[in-house]
């Protein structure tokens, strides 16, 4: 008897066992494979309803059925996989992990704080993922309107759009960025030049070759040529982005990280904000997540973004504070962890939120004296480790 229950137990594991084909990162290379998985923490055998996570369609509150549509079971299974495996690692950080979290797959409202959505037909959004914060509509709001949300994660339908559309967001080509690094000190210098050429004519006239006049319009064309050659690299962006650019987000695994990383972040660094210091903590622990140099790499057929790469040697410059999607914010976080070591600089990072205001940190000002100063209460050598900080912002150009 004992024995046939025990084949019946066997029976109706394999029953309702469901493996599911994922997305994943090949070892040592930001090259994707595909794999079959099974599913961890699910609380049902037809639905994608787990202890932590439930997928669902759109704004539906059921979960998405394995019976659905390929395509959707395919992008709810790997949004499922890789929140299971950003869960597991912050728990063995130590951190605190929610109640089920509700994942909205193809959802193209924007987020409204009064009422969870907006209105289907105003601009419908695509190609991202959004952090939902949780809430409640006010009690102005009519009673058939009133809705109550927990934290959520959005993710948005991919759509090939003309990467003319969106130039400004991928940011400027190659030689674009290598002019621009070289225009400040190149003007300086010719600034320096043009004051000493003043200099002889004011007090050294006779040793001068040229008339002030045909100095100062020389020094002028310099700098309008400089201007020029800079404007005119812009129009070779064709050169160095396809002609459609196309997210899905839903099969990014960095996206996934990103996303989560905002909700743990979230108790002091609020997702009402998209600034360069909170892109850039979550773009971190989305990297180290991921384990590769590299994140945000083209997936075949469903993403042809280029990646963020923390390895780069730009300077800081205040435009930086402007722009929530530059990847400067990662590449300093990047050169904190070569600098303390990886164990001490992911918790010197992550403590280091607890300093920062959502609304006004910037880099220079607060960022960094955030890390400094949490640095010296936890870095097992705080002096020293602060030396080498102050010596790795130097050449950041802090």
């Amino acid at each position: 008897m004992k024995f046939l229950i025990s084949l019946l137990v066997i029976y109706s594991s394999s029953v309702f066992a469901h493996e599911f084909t994922v997305i994943d990162r090949q070892d040592n290379s930001i090259k994707t494979h595909y794999k079959k998985v099974k599913l961890e923490d699910l609380n049902s055998d037809t639905h994608f309803d787990g202890t932590y996570f439930k997928i669902v369609y759109k704004k539906s509150n059921e979960a998405i059925p394995f019976t659905a549509d390929k395509s959707i079971v395919q992008r709810a299974a790997n949004i499922y996989y890789h929140l299971t495996k950003a869960k597991d690692f912050w728990l063995n950080k130590n951190s605190s992990i929610f109640p089920q979290l509700t994942i909205r797959l193809d959802i193209t409202n924007e987020f409204n704080e009064f009422g969870h959505y907006s209105n289907d037909n105003l601009d419908p959004q695509y190609n991202n993922a959004l952090s939902v914060p949780e809430g409640v509509t006010p009690e102005w709001v009519p009673a058939d309107k009133y809705d109550k949300w927990g934290k959520e994660i959005w993710f948005r339908p991919m759509k090939k759009v003309s990467t003319q559309d969106v130039i400004n967001e991928l940011g400027p080509n190659p030689i674009t960025v290598a002019l621009k690094q070289m225009q400040a000190p190149f003007i300086n210098y010719t600034v320096n030049q043009f004051n000493q050429t003043l200099m002889n004519h004011a007090f050294y006239s006779s040793l001068t070759k040229n008339s002030l006049g045909k100095d100062f319009g020389r020094f002028l064309g310099t700098i309008a040529l400089t201007y020029f050659v800079i404007e005119a690299s812009k129009k070779m962006d064709p050169l160095f982005v396809e002609k459609w650019f196309y997210l899905d987000s839903s099969m990014v695994p960095e996206v996934i990280y990103h996303e989560y990383a905002h909700l743990i972040l979230s108790d002091h660094l609020e997702m009402s904000h998209s600034t360069p210091v909170i892109e850039g903590y979550a773009d971190y622990f989305a990297a180290i997540m991921s384990n590769k140099r590299k994140v945000y790499a083209k997936v075949p057929g469903h993403s042809n973004s280029n990646p963020k790469d923390p390895y780069n040697e730009r300077h800081y410059s205040h435009m930086d504070e402007l722009k929530a999607s530059s990847d400067f914010v990662l590449a300093v976080l990047w050169d904190v962890r070569e600098t303390l070591g990886a164990e001490v600089a992911d918790q010197v990072i992550y403590e280091s939120r607890k300093r920062l205001e959502t609304k006004t940190a910037t880099i220079h000002h607060h960022m960094i004296r955030a890390i400094l100063d949490t640095c010296s209460e936890i870095c097992p050598s705080p002096q020293v480790a602060r030396l080498k900080l102050y010596e790795t912002f130097r050449k950041r150009g802090f």
